[in-house]
């Protein structure tokens, strides 16, 4: 049993190094792979592991001291993007129909880079994604919060949307083992509305990381805004049919310069993303761990 836990404090740290991330004990003990352990425990088997070196309180493979550096500075960015997203939380106040917003990818993990954008999980009430959609696009287009092809470098990338009957995301995994989309799911991080029920609905990602305990926040009552009373009704139904029709068939027509499994588009799952690194960061992961464990042999 400890040398599973030997070995999945260090898939964890490859993990991670994928990224060129040293992680803290705190993070290694959340994001603990197939293993349930304590602090404590985490802290002794890293100890033991010659394969593993520590600097300023973080842990990483041994010899890239240097990556301690870098997280420093990808923090101190991160740090620049979450004041942004605060400043523009009032956005997401205008947008009829939200259920949550949650930052993901990147900025949620941790390190951003220094260009990168601010990913968002939209989850919206049913039968009126494609009116939320189109009043959040417009809302951050106008404030100047929209990611384009040419301005990326903070900007929101509306990029995933769900309503919140298809909450559950293990649908959309790429196979049976999908470690990126799990880790994805498990450091969303929510900016509006309640996330309960998200998480509820996912919780198949602590088979991963046992040790995980989720961001939740609390539901809030909240009335009815503005466009939500004009558009709850027979117009909003029909306004919402013009905007499904409208979104869809250019969404389709878009799709042909997409990569598989970066698209998604239904009544309920809108996902747009260039491309789906998923399975890339499957396989480097897995053979970065037994080259590692090779090489200490």
């Amino acid at each position: 049993m400890k040398s599973d836990l030997k070995e999945n404090v260090w898939k964890t740290i490859c993990w991670f190094d994928l990224f060129a991330q040293p992680v803290s004990l705190e993070e290694i003990h959340r994001f603990l792979l197939s293993s349930k352990a304590s602090k404590k425990e985490v802290e002794k088997s890293l100890a033991k592991d010659s394969r593993v070196g520590k600097s300023f309180g973080f842990y990483f493979v041994r010899g890239k001291n240097a990556s301690v550096l870098k997280r420093c500075g990808k923090q101190y960015h991160a740090g620049k993007l979450w004041k942004r997203v605060l400043r523009h939380l009032f956005i997401l106040r205008f947008t009829p129909f939200l259920k949550l917003v949650a930052v993901g990818n990147t900025l949620a993990m941790g390190f951003p880079e220094r260009n990168s954008d601010i990913d968002l999980l939209v989850v919206t009430k049913q039968n009126r994604l494609f009116t939320t959609r189109a009043f959040l696009t417009f809302f951050a287009h106008i404030f100047r919060m929209r990611r384009s092809e040419r301005k990326i470098r903070g900007r929101f990338c509306l990029s995933f949307f769900l309503t919140e009957n298809s909450l559950n995301l293990e649908k959309i995994k790429i196979a049976r083992e999908d470690i990126y989309l799990a880790f994805w799911v498990a450091t969303l991080t929510p900016i509006f509305g309640d996330s309960s029920e998200i998480f509820a609905a996912n919780n198949w990602v602590r088979e991963y990381f046992p040790n995980l305990k989720l961001k939740t926040t609390q539901k809030k009552f909240r009335k009815k805004n503005f466009l939500e009373r004009i558009l709850s009704g027979k117009f909003g139904d029909f306004l919402e049919r013009i905007l499904r029709n409208w979104q869809l068939n250019r969404a389709m027509r878009k799709q042909k310069n997409r990569e598989k499994n970066a698209v998604i588009i239904s009544e309920d799952i809108l996902k747009f993303h260039e491309t789906d690194q998923r399975k890339d960061f499957q396989e480097r992961w897995k053979k970065r761990v037994t080259a590692k464990s090779e090489a200490k042999k």
